[in-house]
């Protein structure tokens, strides 16, 4: 399995930025399991190349994030649509936080780990509450929040009804404390 493992990273680093053809032609959630195998391949083997292979996906990976101070938009990878083709209510509007976004808390979590610098950290941590807040106290939760006020005439800017898929936030919540970064918390 390993072996298997170092050639998927292989094949990674050496396709670089060109990435295969997907579902879409390009978002955030192709890049960052790019930049994950090869962190995660830092992390279990300590080759520098692994990292250096990993660090052009990071740097590409860092452009989907919002830096706002506003916790839907800080430390979230932008979605767009995820309302629409997977939500209830059906709206096209960008989905702030979305569960794919904690992939990179994930990247900055194995940054953290990989280079000591404790801004991946606090990195890792601010994406990964942004994107907890699709959790509520009572038990509820939401894959998608639909970020816009309105979206063609219907209000908007609330949760969508459907609990669909955002437990993967907690796996990764999960995975973050494991192995990326466990004292991120």
């Amino acid at each position: 399995v390993a072996r298997l493992f170092v050639r998927h990273g292989e094949r990674i680093a050496a396709t670089g930025l060109d990435y295969p053809a997907h579902e879409v032609n390009f978002e955030q959630s192709i890049v960052a399991p790019a930049a994950l195998v090869l962190l995660e391949l830092h992390h279990l083997t300590g080759q520098a190349r692994w990292l250096d292979a990993a660090l052009p996906h990071v740097e590409l990976l860092d452009r989907f994030e919002g830096c706002q101070p506003e916790y839907h938009l800080n430390g979230v990878a932008i979605r767009h649509w995820d309302g629409y083709w997977f939500g209830k209510d059906e709206l096209w509007g960008d989905t702030f936080p979305h569960y794919w976004s904690t992939l990179n808390a994930l990247a900055w979590g194995l940054m953290a780990h990989a280079t000591g610098d404790p801004a991946w950290q606090r990195r890792a941590t601010t994406t990964m509450r942004a994107n907890l807040t699709q959790f509520g106290t009572d038990g509820t939760a939401t894959a998608a929040f639909v970020y816009p006020m309105t979206v063609n005439g219907r209000e908007a800017h609330r949760p969508d009804p459907y609990a669909n898929d955002q437990d993967w936030t907690l796996v990764f919540h999960h995975d973050l404390r494991e192995w990326a970064a466990p004292s991120y918390f």
